[in-house]
């Protein structure tokens, strides 16, 4: 009797932890191919992801690093809101993408304080490109404690580059047709022709003003005429750092917006089309300018539909206007980072996924997976001649592999900004990209920029919100007076504790040397 109690009794003891130790063990994330599923946030990922097995693309970046991503939906107007959501309901995909780092966000900081997001291992060594790539300026400035939380998508080689970011384009063949014989150099020459071309509206379709292919990209574009970088934290001329926002001539900018808007040189639809429907409506002729992103380069297949419905070369009818002075005469001009936004990985992720996550990055950022995301595939799109690759003429990779339309998941496209890396891109619009860049180089102003002082963490910085976009449309918009609006604007932050944040940071920053 006893031999059978005793028995028993190690029986239920061997079950209690045989049972224990099934619960502490992670369930595998491969599907049934042996691949690692990792959940992915970005921009239009459903679309990019829907090539499945016959997009070549996605599928030798799959065969090669052992993953297999999985979309969760968004776009570029609605992806803060719906990162926060996720975040808030513990709906976080295992990465994402976005820029909630600075802007007066909070969330990269919150994040790391609640657990919301996981630290790269601080041993990188088995992911050698990544390991390089993690010693950038960005990254190293973005550090809490010591620890990586983000993984930078670089944009350009530095930030002058990011000029490139924010353009306008306009029908000069328009213009020409409406009476102007010169092209603009400054806002109102600019105004002016706009006004000309809508009250003239050769090709009768009602045209109208400026429209965007992205919802921050006015901003960008009028903020400097006030000295304003919209992105950066500056040391301004006493010393002391703060928000761009804060030190510029808001009002400046703000009463040349607003004039714009309600004379219609700015499309009253403005806040509402973007992306491709704004391209649409610069290539039918309903817009007379657009403002975009990734520079004129970017336009190269606009260009070629433009001329299939007009018969006429696109770079002989529009133009890409410089950079306009600002109201204190100087040419101050939009910048971001080297990397304008980051990767974040959930802290809900295995130790399986982690590792999955770091080697498909460590792929992408390496030469053989920029080829793969910028070049296409060996033999059909490109050829490696004398140890480069040469891109075939007419390839498009976006038409081809829907995930082209991804493939900056770790980082941008070099072609926007190195002259030199292989492109199916044709010479003239290369040739508007160094032209851009060298405007800003040479005749470009900017301030002193303090990125480490945007990433500094505080108490009081970390609850303070502020959104120079939201506040540029609602002034814009607004029927009050404009320098009403301004100063009440400017007072609300003030109540808010402005002052007594940036009292606090700049005692921060004084400790850490990047002011005296």
């Amino acid at each position: 009797m006893k031999k059978g109690l005793k028995y028993l009794l190690l029986l239920c003891v061997v079950v209690l932890f045989t049972g224990c130790s099934k619960d502490k063990a992670e369930p595998s994330s491969k599907n049934e191919d042996g691949k690692v599923e990792i959940n992915v946030g970005f921009w239009n990922a459903q679309e990019a992801l829907s090539g499945g097995e016959n997009d070549k693309m996605l599928k030798t970046l799959e065969e090669k690093t052992g993953v297999h991503l999985i979309p969760q939906d968004m776009t570029s107007s609605d992806y803060h809101e719906k990162v926060q959501l996720w975040a808030t309901n513990g709906q976080l995909p295992d990465i994402f993408v976005g820029d909630f780092v600075g802007l007066g966000q909070s969330s990269f900081f919150d994040w790391v304080d609640q657990g919301v997001i996981k630290a790269l291992p601080e041993d990188l060594s088995k992911y050698p490109n990544l390991e390089e790539y993690m010693q950038m300026d960005r990254a190293k400035q973005a550090m809490q404690d010591g620890k990586n939380y983000i993984i930078p998508r670089q944009s350009y080689g530095d930030i002058t580059y990011s000029v490139l970011d924010r353009n306008i384009v306009y029908r000069w063949d328009l213009a020409q047709k409406a009476g102007v014989t010169k092209e603009p150099e400054n806002w109102d020459e600019f105004r002016d022709m706009l006004r000309k071309i809508i009250k003239a509206d050769p090709e009768n379709k009602n045209i109208g003003g400026i429209t965007q292919t992205g919802s921050k990209i006015l901003a960008g574009v009028m903020y400097p005429y006030g000295g304003i970088l919209e992105k950066k934290w500056i040391i301004n001329d006493e010393g002391k750092v703060m928000p761009s926002v804060f030190d510029g001539d808001m009002k400046a900018v703000m009463n040349l917006a607003r004039d714009m808007y309600q004379e219609g040189t700015v499309s009253k639809d403005i806040a509402q089309v973007t992306g491709s429907n704004a391209k649409d409506g610069f290539l039918q002729g309903l817009n007379a300018a657009m403002v975009f992103n990734d520079g004129p380069s970017s336009l190269y297949t606009l260009g070629r539909d433009y001329e299939e419905v007009y018969g006429r070369e696109f770079l002989d009818d529009v133009r890409f206007a410089p950079i306009f002075p600002g109201a204190d005469g100087e040419k101050w001009y939009f910048v971001d980072t080297e990397a304008w936004s980051e990767t974040y990985i959930s802290s809900k992720v295995s130790d399986e996924k982690m590792e999955a996550i770091l080697k498909l990055f460590d792929y992408l950022i390496s030469d053989e997976g920029k080829r793969l995301m910028f070049c296409g595939i060996e033999g059909e799109d490109y050829e490696m001649i004398d140890g480069k690759p040469i891109v075939k003429e007419g390839v498009v990779l976006t038409e081809k592999y829907p995930f082209a339309n991804m493939s900056n998941l770790a980082v941008h496209n070099p072609t926007y900004w190195d002259e030199n890396y292989p492109t199916s891109i044709p010479k003239e619009y290369r040739e508007e990209n160094i032209k851009r860049h060298q405007d800003a180089v040479t005749n470009g102003v900017l301030p002193k920029i303090s990125d480490a002082s945007m990433l500094i963490s505080t108490p009081l910085k970390d609850k303070f919100y502020y959104n120079p976009h939201e506040d540029f449309y609602t002034i814009m918009m607004g029927t009050e007076p404009v320098d009403k609006m301004v100063d009440s604007l400017m007072k609300s932050y003030k109540d808010k504790g402005l002052e007594k944040m940036l009292d606090e940071v700049n005692k921060e920053a004084k400790k850490r040397g990047i002011v005296d």
